[in-house]
């Protein structure tokens, strides 16, 4: 295969941003503001800001880590990825199950990650694991 074939077929990545949070109550406003900036005037900003809030949150509820890391990637087609990095925890991040009418305020956050994103998944490498999810154009 010749190497302009593969330019052409390999989309380019680009880093957009990163930034880290202290952990903390104000830490997932922080994040939205910082991404609501980042991502202003593209389709998908408001998913992405909800979904970051829903990642920065998970973080804060079930690691210790002292501060949270968020990048931001922009494909050439406008696909944006967002990955949220922290130290881990002792378990992996999962749907929870509810039961229909379960009015519950938590444990949705990667249910609503993995409804709206295009892609999503997550990345442990102890000590730390990366959450990650795509949104189309």
């Amino acid at each position: 295969m010749r190497d302009d074939a593969v330019r052409h077929t390999t989309p380019e990545i680009r880093l957009l941003e990163k930034a880290a949070f202290l952990a903390g109550a104000t830490s997932a406003g922080e994040a939205r503001r910082w991404l609501g900036k980042i991502l202003d005037g593209h389709p998908r900003r408001d998913d992405a800001v909800l979904l970051l809030s829903e990642a920065i949150t998970n973080a804060l509820v079930h690691t210790t880590s002292p501060v949270i890391g968020a990048v931001v990637f922009v494909e050439e087609d406008g696909c944006v990825q967002v990955e949220v990095v922290d130290d881990g925890a002792e378990t992996v991040p999962s749907v929870c199950r509810h039961s229909p009418g379960d009015l519950t305020e938590s444990g949705r956050g990667i249910r609503l990650i993995r409804a709206l994103s295009s892609r999503w998944g997550f990345i442990e490498e102890r000590p730390r694991c990366v959450v990650w999810f795509a949104l189309g154009p």
